[in-house]
């Protein structure tokens, strides 16, 4: 048998109190003289005997009710047989440091009241027991065990991250450093606002760590974030009108009206907006702006939203390309008409290459590589342009009547588009167009009602498999693909059934070639990321390829200089950045004094929805945990703590025997004189 609080038992010695009244209460007797007494004669006459009796009976129960309630006050327990085995404590304790808990209640800021429990909990155990210090952080630092004045220390030190974490993952981390600490108790605390996360799910944890859950208590209060921004159009040239959409998303239960927006962009204001949101919606809003340089853009978004401002901004970065690079393969003589087409506009930037003279190790350099006048398909150059395809590149197929249709048949097929089967010598005419389609948008001001479309003697009959990704663009008679666009993976593939040669068709020399070129070579851009998230990811990609040798790059901004690790791949340069990048800006990315790339990094927006789960909600979350949820509406945690893993409790019992002893006593008071009343009446 042991005590929770055996401080208590000191107040054993009351018990004398009622011993000393007891002994020193005698009874004197007087004389009564009654002038008769022949009334009396049958009255029974309490004898020192029976008043002795009743006085040791309420000695006793004063002793047994004083005596069970210092026991209760006490509060006795018996160990369980893991605790009497194992003496030492290994304690985990999970502080969230997230943005929610930046809020202010009653004991100050959430932050602040979970630093003070984790001192009350620290403060329960002994100095032998050793503790985990867990925040949003992950740091090395918090993978090994603290003694307690380390912990406190590593306490003082805790700040507000931007980093926000899933109860699943915190639970993995705390199980990574107690599971194989042998011969202790496994005991892990969560202090956090336990803010609602998505989606929710039913958590599990070993069965060898008690968790115990401790709420910060908060209050929801009513937040916009801006949530994402995107362009209209993926294509970005010098001084062009630009098209973003900003969304913006509503976390209260009411509706946010006239909500201001401002867009800068390179430190310049370009655009303003304002917007109303209804409750727990979200809402776009277009903002217009133009003037831009060829290099790397600069955004920054702002509204003004309060109290919640973490997420009030949004950094976006993009370039805009000084001109789009492509490559012209061809056999013995280029196409002229394609030449002329993109020198009419010193954005497109052609370079013609003969099938022998290819730089495979540049291909992935041009956003467009266009074959035309190729009689063959080499099985290398097959392979190069897969993998260009496949990697984001936009590649356009134009095949000569007289090419060897089996080596098309069998590269084509490898991309899982259509295939030419043979040579129709038919005329035909295109008769439809796709206008809808994106690859149409902006090229004609108004569509004429008898559009002029090319004609054609010969053409290129096609598999017209069902199973491909085709998207055509121009139809001929009886709905045959004459120029369609194939996503393959991460690029484009567009298919000519159109000769470029002039004797066979007008295309190359009709009004409707020289746009539908220019889209071929702008789609070749892709839409590029405009921002990472803090927090998220351990690597980023930039679209910067072919560096080679030793390459030593640097992230940078004006209070943080890193040098990643960098991995090379088709689609770009990866930079693994792990935590070491923890606030919002632009970073630059260098090589020496050449700027690659400018990546501009946010907070996570999981923190921005200010709603927490109730104690029912997480008792359902944590159910296959077991976890004990912490009352923290009392002014300390210490006895609920002490009350863990002590097996059997006993004050309850305790308190309840002090009830009925002294329930007994007032009843030997009260009744047994009357008992003897009745009898001599």
């Amino acid at each position: 048998m042991k005590f929770l609080s055996p401080n208590f038992l000191f107040a054993l010695f009351a018990l004398a109190i009622p011993v000393i009244i007891h002994l020193f209460n005698f009874r004197k007797f007087k004389k009564i003289y009654f002038t008769n007494v022949r009334f009396l004669q049958n009255i029974q006459q309490q004898t020192a005997h029976s008043q002795k009796l009743k006085n040791l009976l309420i000695l006793a129960t004063r002793l047994l009710a004083i005596f069970f309630l210092v026991m209760a006050f006490a509060q006795p327990y018996r160990p369980s047989a893991s605790n009497n085995q194992l003496n030492r404590n290994i304690i985990s304790i999970y502080i969230d440091n997230s943005f929610s808990m930046e809020a202010i209640n009653a004991e100050g800021t959430l932050l602040d009241e979970a630093k003070r429990r984790a001192i009350e909990i620290a403060e329960s155990y002994g100095l032998n027991d050793k503790f985990q210090f867990l925040s949003n952080d992950f740091t090395g630092q918090q993978q090994r065990l603290l003694s307690k004045p380390e912990f406190l220390e590593a306490l003082n030190t805790l700040t507000i991250s931007p980093f926000s974490r899933d109860f699943q993952t915190i639970i993995n981390r705390q199980s990574n450093l107690l599971l194989p600490e042998a011969n202790s108790n496994k005991i892990s605390y969560l202090l956090s606002d336990f803010q609602q996360q998505n989606p929710k799910t039913t958590l599990s944890a070993n069965a060898a760590i008690k968790i115990n859950l401790v709420p910060i208590k908060a209050s929801e209060l009513a937040n916009v974030s801006i949530d994402s921004a995107y362009f209209l159009s993926p294509v970005h040239q010098p001084g062009a009108e630009e098209k973003l959409v900003v969304r913006l998303h509503n976390h209260a239960d009411a509706v946010a009206q006239n909500i201001p927006i401002k867009l800068k962009v390179n430190g310049q204001q370009k655009a303003m907006g304002n917007t109303s949101i209804g409750a727990r919606q979200y809402a776009n809003d277009t903002l217009t702006f133009s003037g831009l340089t060829a290099g790397w853009q600069q955004v920054l978004i702002t509204i003004k939203d309060y109290p919640i401002v973490f997420d009030d901004s949004l950094l976006l970065s993009f370039e805009v390309k000084k001109q789009v690079d492509i490559l012209h393969i061809y056999t013995n003589n280029p196409n002229k008409n394609i030449n002329t087409a993109y020198q009419t506009d010193d954005f497109f930037n052609l370079t013609n290459a003969n099938e022998s003279q290819i730089n495979y190790a540049r291909l992935q350099n041009y956003q467009l590589i266009i074959l035309s006048n190729l009689n063959t398909i080499a099985s290398g150059l097959a392979q190069q342009l897969q993998q260009y395809v496949q990697n984001g590149g936009s590649l356009a197929i134009f095949i000569p009547l007289g090419a060897d249709l089996s080596s098309y048949q069998s590269f084509l097929k490898s991309l899982s588009t259509d295939y030419p089967i043979s040579v129709a010598n038919q005329p035909i005419k295109a008769d439809k167009i796709s206008i809808k389609h994106p690859f149409f948008d902006n090229v004609f001001d108004q569509l004429p009602r008898n559009l002029d479309l090319p004609k054609m003697q010969q053409y290129l009959e096609m598999s017209n498999l069902t199973r491909t990704t085709r998207q055509t663009l121009l139809y001929g008679g009886s709905d045959k693909s004459l120029l369609a666009v194939y996503k393959i993976k991460k690029g484009k593939v567009y298919l000519s059934a159109i000769p470029l040669e002039g004797e066979f068709s007008n295309f190359s020399n009709h009004a409707m070639f020289l746009p539908i070129l220019f889209k071929m070579a702008l789609s070749g851009f892709g839409a590029q990321k405009l921002f990472e998230t803090l927090g998220t990811n351990a690597s980023i990609l930039i679209p910067v390829k072919g560096l080679m040798g030793d390459n030593v790059l640097k992230i940078s901004n004006k209070k943080t200089q890193i040098i990643p690790e960098i991995r090379q791949s088709p689609a770009g340069t990866q930079l693994y950045i792990a935590d070491q990048l923890q606030s919002p800006d632009f970073y630059k990315i260098s090589k020496a004094d050449s700027l690659l790339a400018i990546v501009a990094f946010n907070y996570n927006r999981q923190e921005s929805d200010m709603r927490f789960y109730d104690e029912n909600a997480l008792k359902e979350i944590f159910k296959n945990t077991q976890a004990n949820i912490l009352n923290t509406g009392q002014a300390s945690i210490k006895p609920q703590i002490k009350q863990q893993g002590l097996g059997t409790n006993y004050w309850k019992l305790c308190l309840i025997l002090a009830l009925i002893f002294l329930a007994i006593e007032i009843l030997l008071i009260r009744f047994f004189n009357h008992r003897h009343l009745k009898q001599t009446l």
